[in-house]
């Protein structure tokens, strides 16, 4: 008797060589770790959560944040690279570890930012912010001239080797100062010190500041990007304002260990663009003052490249050191 039409759908299934059947979408088995080299509370952890939702549902299994603070994300990184290419543990990081954390310590450097991780998507751009405590005067001029009267200034970051931390030397050498270093650990921690007055500037990521700036608790002085900011339309730009080379871009991306298999890049790569794509989610990125972008990994491993350089001479010029 001929076959049912189901039973001859299964049956051509099950003779289906195993390249056709491998070209079915990778899946996990079992929860995706997205390791973060920041603790909760700050704009790199409240990204992570926000993909982390959406992309668990697309893959089927859960994906858990596990904030790994601490060395300007190197450590993050560095569980990342010596973690299994298998897909179920990627990263979420910004510009530090990938590029300018490499210019910075050399050799000692734990991992090898360029060979030892697979870089999966570009998720967003945005700007750092100059953030005062409100004691400090707002316009520029007059911030300017409190500044110059203020060569030490203490100025915090999230971290050694953040693009925060480079933001705040690009400023201290533009304006011919000597601005201190303070890091801390993550957003939260220095923003309660800037509201309490303990560190009177804190250069941020415009999500964690922009809405205690909203609610009068710090002074969002300048923006980093070339142009101002659309959620903070009334803040000039350092490159306007102080200098025209002060032009600089935060963002975050995916990354994977090296040697990931194709097909488990791809299901990410792809799964992440389309949430990117969601109106919802574009929308919430404008609101905390961010710009999706997305695209193939190449053109992130292409973007990244250039980064590397762009940073190693930012710290060459600018004499940086962790010392």
């Amino acid at each position: 008797m001929p076959a049912t039409p189901r039973r001859s759908v299964l049956a051509a299934a099950a003779l289906l060589p195993a390249t056709a059947l491998a070209q079915s979408p990778w899946a996990p088995t079992r929860p995706v770790r997205l390791l973060v080299g920041f603790p909760p509370g700050g704009s790199a952890d409240t990204l992570a959560r926000r993909l982390a939702e959406p992309l668990g549902a697309a893959l089927g299994q859960p994906v858990v944040v596990d904030n790994r603070p601490g060395a300007g994300a190197n450590i993050a990184m560095d569980a990342l690279a010596k973690s299994p290419a298998d897909g179920l543990t990627v990263g979420l990081a910004p510009v530090g570890p990938h590029a300018i954390n490499p210019a910075l310590m050399g050799a000692r450097m734990p991992y090898d930012a360029a060979q030892d991780f697979t870089p999966v998507i570009h998720v967003w751009d945005m700007p750092n912010v100059l953030a005062a405590h409100p004691s400090v005067p707002g316009s520029m001029p007059e911030f300017l001239a409190w500044i110059r009267a203020r060569p030490e200034e203490p100025c915090a970051s999230v971290g050694a080797g953040s693009s925060n931390h480079l933001t705040g030397v690009m400023l201290s050498r533009a304006l011919g100062l000597r601005l201190q270093h303070v890091p801390y650990r993550g957003s939260a921690a220095a923003l309660t010190d800037l509201m309490s007055g303990q560190i009177k500037l804190f250069v941020d990521n415009i999500t964690t500041t922009m809405p205690l700036h909203r609610e009068g608790k710090v002074r969002a002085l300048a923006v980093t990007t070339a142009r101002r900011a659309a959620a903070l339309p009334e803040v000039p730009t350092l490159a306007e304002s102080v200098a025209p080379e002060l032009v600089i871009n935060s963002w975050q991306g995916i990354f994977a260990p090296a040697r990931l298999l194709e097909p488990i890049r791809a299901r990410f790569n792809a799964e992440i663009n389309r949430i990117l794509r969601d109106p919802a989610m574009i929308a919430w990125l404008r609101d905390i003052g961010a710009e999706p972008v997305g695209g193939t990994p190449d053109a992130f491993a292409t973007f990244l490249a250039g980064e590397r350089t762009k940073w190693a001479e930012v710290v060459r010029v600018n004499g940086v050191t962790l010392d």
